[in-house]
């Protein structure tokens, strides 16, 4: 019975926990091209490519800077979010659960908040948020709860 209950609680979809470092070093430069992109209207002159169209007469050229930020922000965050911790139990797997669930419940809720307030380009921006939100907001809980049960952990072992 106890084999079992290891195995359970050993997630095979899970990374290894260097993912965690290396998922935030690579979030800092995407995040920045991204930001860049789309406020500074900064642009990677090597992304430049011509692009034919689905009718093969039609061809346009497309910078390719906006969709190798998002690649690099979405991938980060994904190492990021399913990277394990140093040591995975039972309070982990349980508070990883319910980040997630606060996560899509405040994602879905900002959506449908955006839906019946903005419209045009203000509606797209969010879109382009909405995207990140679910990942972001999972993050921020997850480790804030990690970090504040550690602290009472070291609070309560001291005393």
């Amino acid at each position: 019975m106890v084999y079992k209950t290891l195995q359970i609680m050993k997630s095979k979809l899970l990374l290894p926990h260097r993912y965690k470092w290396v998922g935030l070093f690579l979030f800092i430069p995407f995040s920045l091209l991204g930001v860049l992109f789309l406020y500074a209207d900064f642009t990677i002159d090597a992304l430049q490519f011509t692009v034919m169209h689905t009718d093969g007469i039609n061809a346009s050229n497309d910078n390719f800077t906006d969709e190798l930020a998002l690649t690099g922000v979405i991938i980060s965050l994904i190492m990021m979010a399913f990277a394990r911790e140093k040591e995975e139990d039972e309070f982990i797997h349980l508070t990883r659960l319910e980040c997630w669930q606060w996560s899509v419940i405040i994602n879905f809720t900002l959506l449908v908040l955006a839906t019946w307030l903005l419209y045009d380009f203000a509606f797209l921006n969010v879109m382009i948020y909405n995207m990140l939100s679910i990942l972001v907001i999972f993050i921020v809980r997850f480790q804030w709860l990690v970090h504040r049960n550690k602290k009472a952990a070291v609070k309560s072992f001291a005393l």
